[in-house]
This record gives C-alpha cells, sequence and structure tokens, in this order.
C-alpha cells in the first residue's frame, strides 16, 4: 500500500479535479488528514485493520482535547471521504467510518455588527494604506463586500472584466465553482472606478493584471491574509475592537442588515450563495428581535402602556 501522504495527495486531488472543490476547502481536508495520520502512526494502526472502536477513540480524543463538535464533525467528514475513496481504489474491502453516526453541529449565531459600526469601517477604509492607490483599493474592497456579501475567496479574486461599463449585477464563480448573481451599488461601482483610475496612473504594469485586486503574489492577486490584516487595520483606525471585525462578520452584516430591512430569506440565500436554506437561518435571530420590539411597542399589555391599566386577572 501506499504511504499515507501519498495517498492523502491523491485523494484531494481526486476532490480537487473530479469535485470541483476549492482549494481552501482542500487545504483544510489536507489539515484534519494530519491529525488522523498522526493518531494512526502513535496506535500502531494501518488502514487495512483499523476498526470502528478505532475510529470512535480518535473522535473521542479530539473532543477531549477542547475540539467543538462542529469541528469534530468536519474531520469525521472527511475521513469517511478519505476511506470512501480507499475502497474505490480497491486498497480496502470496507469503510470502517460507515457505522459511525455524525455529530450534532452546534448552530452559531454570527456576530453582529451593527448598521452604525458598519458604516464606521466604511468610512475609515480610505484612510487606511501607504498610498493614494493601496487607500482606493481598501475603500473599493470594502465598499464590494458591503455591497454583496461575497466571500473573501470570491472577493479578492474578482476580475477586472466584470466592471467593464456599469454594471448593477455581476457573474461570480462562488463555493464548488457554481456561478451565481451578485449586486453591486452605485457606491461600491464609483469606488472601484476611482481605484483603477488611480492605479492606472500610478502603475499600469500592475494595472494590466486581469484581476481587480492585483498584486504579485503567486495568484497573482491579492491574498486572504492580507486582506484580513487589512480589515483589522482598518477597524482599528474606525475606533473599533479589531478582534471582533473580520471580513466574515461584514458578510453576516450585509446579511443581518438587509433581513432587517425586510429581505426575504431566500433572496438572502441567493445573494450568500448557501446551497440549504438552514445555512441562511441563523440569520433569523434578527427576525426574532423584531418581533420583540413590535410586541413591546404595541401590545397593549406592553410595560410602556401598561402604566394606566389596573392589574388584569
Amino acid at each position: 500500500m501506499k504511504g499515507l501522504h501519498n495517498l492523502s495527495s491523491d485523494f484531494l486531488l481526486s476532490l480537487v479535479t473530479e469535485k470541483n472543490m476549492s482549494l481552501n476547502t482542500a487545504s483544510s481536508y489536507k489539515a484534519d488528514l494530519k491529525i488522523f495520520f498522526t493518531f494512526i502512526e502513535e496506535q500502531g494502526l494501518n488502514f487495512k485493520t483499523i476498526k470502528k472502536n478505532d475510529l470512535g477513540n480518535f473522535f473521542q480524543k479530539q473532543k477531549e482535547r477542547g475540539f467543538s463538535d462542529n469541528t469534530v464533525s468536519r474531520r469525521l467528514s472527511t475521513i469517511k471521504q478519505f476511506f470512501k475513496f480507499l475502497v474505490h481504489e480497491s486498497l480496502i474491502d470496507r469503510n470502517p467510518c460507515e457505522e459511525i453516526k455524525n455529530f450534532k453541529k452546534t448552530k452559531k449565531i454570527p456576530g453582529f455588527l451593527s448598521e452604525k459600526e458598519v458604516l464606521s469601517i466604511l468610512n475609515s477604509a480610505s484612510r487606511v494604506g501607504k498610498n493614494d492607490v493601496e487607500k482606493a483599493r481598501n475603500k473599493a474592497l470594502i465598499e464590494i463586500l458591503y455591497a454583496s456579501g461575497m466571500r473573501v475567496s470570491e472577493l479578492v479574486s474578482l476580475r477586472k472584466s466584470l466592471f467593464i461599463g456599469s454594471p448593477e449585477i455581476i457573474l461570480i464563480k462562488g463555493k464548488g465553482n457554481k456561478e451565481r448573481m451578485v449586486p453591486i451599488s452605485k457606491i461600491a461601482l464609483s469606488a472601484v472606478k476611482k481605484y483603477l483610475k488611480k492605479l492606472k496612473r500610478a502603475n499600469l504594469e500592475l494595472y494590466k493584471n486581469e484581476f481587480l485586486f492585483p498584486s504579485r503574489s503567486k495568484n497573482g492577486f491579492l491574498n486572504r491574509e492580507k486582506f484580513f490584516l487589512i480589515i483589522k487595520e482598518i477597524a482599528y483606525t474606525a475606533g473599533l475592537n479589531a478582534k471582533h471585525v473580520s471580513p466574515h462578520k461584514i458578510r453576516h452584516a450585509f446579511a443581518s442588515h438587509l433581513l432587517s430591512n425586510g429581505a426575504d430569506l431566500r433572496v438572502i440565500q441567493t445573494l450568500l450563495g448557501h446551497k440549504n436554506l438552514s445555512s441562511t437561518e441563523i440569520y433569523t435571530h434578527v427576525l426574532d428581535e423584531k418581533m420583540i420590539k413590535t410586541v413591546q411597542e404595541n401590545h397593549p399589555f406592553a410595560k410602556k402602556n401598561f402604566k394606566n391599566l389596573k392589574t388584569y386577572n
């Protein structure tokens, strides 16, 4: 049988090429398998003899080390698919994970940025950067992010050709290489135009790059880690706690603010690129708050209207 790392490489390559898995997801799978392989080696196990009890022991140790149910559940999914691959390649006879039930995932309500906080971030973006081009770029990045709710990987890899003319909607490739339409506000479009004008004037060579946010990195565009640091600096400049601000939090704000202003949940699902409505339903906390506020302000027995009423039995 091939070595563990060779098997891992073959498995991940099959997911990327045959199932259109994104490189970011493949990277997470690789990290999960590395942890699992370490356990196998420490226990003196191999893939042909590993049993359900051995796997149960692995997942139990993961929980004891403080990993969340969501993380353990994801690792189970990774390992299940890995063994399925081994069966398909006729390297083992059966998948030892078949009888292991999935762990119940905990749905967390995303951290919430208020409209006032987001406005502060938007206003501060153009003050962060080493020069006018970077300041204009950062402004464009934040405006597009809040106008569209894109994932970071979708945002940083946008192509410049999408912004020819004055589009109100652009077609992007999202998770799993699936295409979807996302809106671009007039404010965001204006920020992009100003940024490109400054980039062309300052660095014609970089401007000729096909990507909207070009860099001299391996991929040719701004990397996720750099953008994460930019967001932190903008949050700090805005006077906010940078620990509580991230690109993902602004994506959450996009969805929450739409919902609180009356948007339909299924429309938000489409805009975010969620495969299942259940992924979008975490934002219904906004509706809960609206319902409570409606009752408190309008119900005849609500506290503020209850002053002149006698006790009701």
